[in-house]
């Protein structure tokens, strides 16, 4: 087949990545950018291969009821930022939906009434302005701008409707060298604001194992003077009543709006927090889970590998020194990697937040070492969720409840808090 013959297809549904689905003439199946289900659409492949066809739609012949003309005039310029911005929000929820379940299904291979009966739909942050952090491209003359989606093309913008506007602010006045990648961070709680950046060269010699000391302002200029640079840099945010340390390099929620709804999810996932006596935040970043909803566990014990998320931790979780016998162990380590000691108490809940990639092989083995009775996992990957939900099965796991939550409107991206419990 010609990578440039152009097709007509009837998309089905939605699938993980964010394509919708539809088949060929020939009975393949057909990954289409830009589609919605039930809309006719004319594509053009990208990428044939010999059970299934990457494309984008080109054309649309039939719209959906659900198709919307992106606010954004960058999303309409080809950013791809947010490649949901088509998709009526409401619609965007329901989809999240069937595809969390058709991953349990099709890939962790539970049962549909199984699915159906555990299955919730969560809640969802607002669908702008939700972001507090963003990660730009530098272009030639100076601006910035966020890459074209599948490409490293870049296109050029002033201000983003899906970021804080504190962030929208700061990048209108900037001039950012071609090809470094800079990102912001801002606070809501205090509107301060961290930056950070890498160029070319800095990511070639980090491979390497070697700094670069030629002067920051050859790569960025134009930052206002109240804004913080560099890794040392950090901000205050709240949630829960709590106020976090986040640094520039660590790992954060993609805004405390959505940190606020997982946190409320957890709880809702692991009531027994409350009354534990040794509770587990496995990649435990900055301490969200730790200093929050396991407030009430007599120990925690935080693992992470990541330094700067670890150094945010014990300055987050630093006040349990004065709440009588409650003690905290902050663990620099992967989680794969850790075990139990000897002389440790029972753990009551392990709540893990594992990158996309999931808990995977090495992630289950350490979870069931923990041998928790309850554990809860975070996951913002479907795909992953289900082989992970799968494993823990096979170790002895029942999987009770999954809450789906939108944490990221206007893209394909979902997160979902899921409760197993020892059968």
């Amino acid at each position: 087949m010609s990578s440039t013959e152009p097709l007509t297809v009837r998309a089905e549904r939605m699938v993980a990545g964010g394509d919708a689905m539809a088949r060929l003439d020939d009975g393949r199946v057909a990954f289409v950018t830009g589609a919605l289900p039930g809309e006719e659409v004319e594509l053009e492949v990208r990428n044939d291969r010999k059970d299934f066809v990457k494309a984008t739609a080109t054309e649309i012949l039939e719209p959906s009821d659900d198709r919307v003309v992106p606010t954004c005039p960058h999303r309409r310029e080809g950013c791809g930022g947010c490649g949901w911005m088509h998709f009526d929000t409401d619609a965007q929820v329901a989809a999240k939906v069937e595809i969390v379940a058709e991953s349990l299904r099709r890939v962790g291979r539970f049962d549909a009434d199984e699915v159906e009966r555990i299955i919730e739909v969560g809640d969802s942050v607002s669908p702008f302005g939700y972001r507090t952090t963003i990660r730009l491209v530098g272009m030639t003359g100076g601006g910035v701008g966020f890459r074209e989606e599948r490409s490293d093309e870049v296109v050029a913008i002033d201000h983003c409707q899906v970021a804080h506007d504190n962030l929208s602010n700061v990048l209108r006045g900037i001039s950012v060298a071609p090809g470094v990648e800079l990102t912001l961070r801002t606070s809501a709680a205090t509107d301060g604001v961290t930056a950070r950046w890498t160029r070319p060269e800095d990511r070639k010699r980090r491979n390497e194992k070697r700094r670069s000391n030629a002067p920051a302002g050859q790569s960025v200029s134009g930052l206002p003077e109240d804004v913080h640079i560099g890794d040392r840099s950090f901000l205050v945010e709240q949630i829960d009543g709590v106020n976090l340390q986040v640094s520039a390099p660590s790992f954060f929620q993609s805004g405390p709006a959505a940190a606020e709804l997982l946190v409320d999810a957890v709880r809702r996932a692991s009531p027994e927090l409350e009354t534990a006596d040794h509770a587990v935040d496995a990649y435990g970043g900055v301490g969200l889970f730790a200093a929050t909803v396991m407030r009430g566990a007599r120990r925690v014990t935080l693992i992470e590998s990541a330094r700067s998320s670890c150094f945010d931790a014990k300055e987050n979780l630093k006040h349990r020194a004065g709440q009588g016998d409650k003690s905290v162990e902050i663990v620099r380590s992967d989680v794969g990697d850790w075990k139990p000691g000897e002389d440790s108490d029972p753990i009551d809940v392990v709540v893990a937040d594992p990158a996309r990639s999931g808990l995977a092989k090495p992630g289950v083995a350490a979870v069931v070492r923990m041998d928790s009775p309850v554990v809860v996992l975070v996951s913002c990957d479907p795909v992953s969720l289900a082989r992970d939900a799968r494993l823990l099965v096979e170790e002895g796991y029942r999987m009770e409840s999954v809450e789906v939550l939108d944490l990221f409107p206007q893209t394909p991206h979902v997160e979902c808090v899921t409760r197993f419990v020892r059968a």
